[in-house]
C-alpha cells in the first residue's frame, strides 16, 4: 500500500489536476471521493494523524501544528510519541510489514518505521539536516542526502517534494516496504506564499503530477494506492492578533516578538482559521468579557460548537471561534497570502480522495467521504486490524 498525500490541495483544484497526465491517468483507475469534508481544526498535522490512525483529534491527541503558544519560537509537534493511539504504521509493524515514510507528518523518532525520513521543523539556528538525521534511519538519510541532496534548494518548493519523490523512488525499488507513505507540500507552500489561484501554482501542479507519475511506476501497477488532500486554502488579506485584545484589556503584554501572560494566565491559542481561549484561572465575568470583544471583531464568523470543540481535541478551552473568508488568527503574522484552519463547513474547502485497489471500483465517483476512512481501506488491502 502507497499513500500520498497533496497538502492543501482541495477539492476545488481537482479539475485542475485532471489537465495533467499522470493524474488522469490514475483517476480512471481509482474509486475517486468528493466533497469530503476537512476535520477541525484544518491543519496539516491533526489531520494526518486522523488519517493514519482513523480516530479524531481528541482521540489520538495531536491537536495542533505546534505546542501551546505562548513562545516566541512555538516546537512542532513532530514526534511520534505525540499520537497517543496505535497508528497504522505501528499495527504493520505489529505484523513483521516494513514501513517507509518520507516527510510524513508527525514520525520523527519512530521506533516502527524502517526506513524513515521524517518531516521534522529545526528551531532556530539549528542545523535542519542534523535535526532530521537524529529523527530517522541515519544511515538511510545520509545516502539519500549524498546522493539526491543536489535536487534541493533550501526547504524552497517544488525542489523539496523532487527530493522526497527521488528518496522514495529508491526506497521502493530497493527496499520494496509493505506500507509506503509520501507527503508532498509544494502547493501548500506556494499557496501560502501566493494565493490561491495564483499562476505561480503552476510549478506545484507541475511538481505533484511529475512526481506522482514517479511514485506509480517505482510502486507497479499491481500495488494499492491511496492518492489525499488533507484541507483546502481560502484567501487571506488580513491576519489577526486575537492576543492583542488581551493586551487591550489589561491582561497580557508584549515585548518585541514575545507575548507575556498576566497573572491569570490566559492566552489565545491561534491554528490558522481558528483560535481557542485558554482562560487560565481568569473569572468568568472577565471571559465573558473577552468572549464580547471577539465577537465584535472584523474577522469574526462564528463560535465553535460544543461538538467542534470536543472533536478537535480543545475541549478544554474556554471556548473556540473561526474568521470569516479573507481573515485569519495568527500568533505572529507569516505574511501569507493563503490559509487553512477552518471548520469544515467554510464554502469552497473540501477534499478528496483517490483508492486504487482495496476492493473499491475503478473509476467511480462518490460524493462525500470521510478522511477516517482512509486507515481502515489502508489496513484492509495489507490484511491487517486497526
Amino acid at each position: 500500500m502507497l499513500i500520498i498525500s497533496f497538502d492543501a490541495v482541495g477539492d476545488n483544484e481537482y479539475p485542475r489536476l485532471m489537465e495533467y497526465p499522470a493524474f488522469a491517468a490514475f483517476a480512471k483507475q481509482a474509486a475517486v471521493f468528493h466533497g469530503v469534508p476537512t476535520l477541525c481544526p484544518s491543519n496539516t498535522y491533526p489531520v494526518h494523524t486522523s488519517v493514519i490512525t482513523g480516530v479524531l483529534p481528541n482521540v489520538h491527541g495531536l491537536v495542533s501544528n505546534t505546542q501551546p503558544f505562548p513562545a516566541r519560537y512555538p516546537a512542532w509537534n513532530n514526534r511520534e510519541t505525540g499520537i497517543r493511539v496505535k497508528t497504522l504504521w505501528q499495527a504493520t509493524a505489529e505484523q513483521g510489514i516494513k514501513t517507509a515514510a518520507v516527510f510524513w507528518p508527525v514520525t520523527g523518532y519512530s521506533k516502527t518505521i524502517r526506513y524513515n525520513i521524517p518531516e521534522m521543523m529545526p528551531k532556530p539556528g539549528k542545523n535542519h539536516f542534523v535535526t532530521m538525521l537524529k529523527a530517522g534511519s541515519k544511515l538511510l538519510q545520509a545516502k539519500a542526502f549524498l546522493i539526491h541532496g543536489k535536487l534541493l534548494d533550501g526547504i524552497n518548493q517544488p525542489n523539496r517534494d523532487n527530493f522526497a519523490a527521488a528518496c522514495m523512488e529508491d526506497i521502493l525499488r530497493k527496499r520494496k516496504p509493505g506500507l509506503a507513505l509520501i507527503h508532498f507540500t509544494a502547493y501548500d507552500t506556494l499557496c501560502h506564499k501566493n494565493g490561491r489561484g495564483s499562476g505561480a501554482l503552476k510549478a506545484a501542479f507541475e511538481a505533484l503530477d511529475r512526481n506522482l507519475a514517479l511514485m506509480l511506476k517505482a510502486v507497479g501497477e499491481n500495488r494499492d494506492v491511496i492518492v489525499l488532500s488533507d484541507h483546502s486554502q481560502i484567501n487571506l488579506h488580513t491576519a489577526i492578533e486575537p492576543n492583542g485584545i488581551l493586551v487591550t484589556a489589561g491582561l497580557m503584554s508584549r515585548e518585541k516578538e514575545a507575548w507575556i501572560p498576566g497573572g491569570s494566565g490566559c492566552f489565545f491559542e491561534c491554528c490558522g482559521g481558528t483560535a481557542f481561549f485558554r482562560a487560565g484561572a481568569l473569572p468568568a465575568g472577565r471571559v465573558a468579557e473577552v468572549r464580547g470583544r471577539i465577537e465584535q471583531n472584523e474577522g469574526f464568523r462564528r463560535f465553535l460548537t460544543d461538538e467542534e470543540m470536543l472533536d478537535s481535541g480543545y475541549g478544554d478551552a474556554a471556548f473556540g471561534f473561526c474568521a470569516k473568508a479573507g481573515y485569519s488568527y495568527t500568533a505572529f503574522a507569516p505574511g501569507h497570502k493563503a490559509e487553512h484552519g477552518y471548520p469544515p463547513d467554510m464554502p469552497d474547502y473540501d477534499v478528496f480522495y483517490m483508492v486504487r485497489g482495496a476492493g473499491l471500483p475503478p473509476g467511480s465517483a462518490t460524493q462525500g467521504g470521510s478522511l477516517l476512512d482512509i486507515a481502515p481501506l489502508a489496513a484492509k488491502s495489507l490484511g491487517i486490524k486497526m
